[in-house]
């Protein structure tokens, strides 16, 4: 399956020079925070792994997710199309499946998963809807469409944005309005997108304004939206 691939016919950011370097984020206490708060999301939203249920991450990068679907119990695939971020997650994480791949044209068949999943995906590609019409495709009849994308008007994403910093500057970042119209063809729409600050142990208003707190969730302000959709 492996084979060169042209980043710019697909993506709009090139993560291949980052690869080495792309989960460091995830070192610093910021990226732990918003790592813990998006792995719950997705808890929330995708039921734990069968004996044998196969999950297939797009666009997993360095592999960091697809080392968390494996400790829900799937067996997972991941695909990319950054030879350098399939080279980190061959090495990093041991018992999940990876190979170069097109996002767009997924070299498996009908049905082939129980779940597909794609993790800060969608934005970084030139034709997103063509991206969930396949994982739709690869996803098994009673399975599940698992995405995460960064949130298009949460404060911290509009900040990103106002700096034109790369690789935020590049990407096409979705609202939650917009994400759900894209996934509504496959069935119904669950979605999630907490806000970090009130996950924090030492936030105050954690405790103070649980309330308060639920209905931020509600109201999808989170920097990342979790959706899930059962085909």
């Amino acid at each position: 399956m492996t084979k060169e691939l042209s980043h710019f016919d697909k993506s709009l950011f090139d993560f291949g020079p980052l690869a080495c370097e792309y989960d460091r984020w995830y070192d610093t206490p910021a990226g732990q925070a918003h790592d813990r708060v998006q792995k719950e999301d997705a808890k929330r939203l995708l039921r734990s792994g069968h004996t044998g249920e196969r999950l297939l991450d797009v666009g997993c990068g360095t592999g960091h997710w697809s080392s968390f679907f494996a400790t829900m119990g799937y067996q997972v695939t991941g695909i990319d199309i950054s030879l350098e971020m399939i080279a980190v997650a061959r090495t990093a994480v041991p018992g999940c499946a990876f190979d170069v791949a097109d996002a767009c044209n997924l070299p498996f068949g009908d049905g082939a998963f129980d779940v597909v999943a794609s993790m800060a995906l969608l934005e970084f590609v030139s034709d997103p809807t063509a991206v969930v019409r396949e994982m739709a495709r690869c996803t098994k009849s009673g399975g599940s469409l698992l995405i995460g994308t960064l949130n298009r008007l949460a404060p911290l994403n509009q900040h990103r944005l106002s700096k034109g910093r790369h690789p935020y500057s590049s990407a096409h970042l979705l609202t939650a309005k917009k994400l759900r119209e894209m996934l509504q063809p496959y069935g119904k729409v669950r979605m999630v997108a907490s806000p970090v600050a009130y996950h924090e142990k030492r936030s105050p208003l954690a405790n103070v304004l649980p309330r308060w707190c639920n209905s931020l969730r509600r109201s999808l302000s989170g920097a990342f939206i979790v959706a899930e959709v059962r085909t």
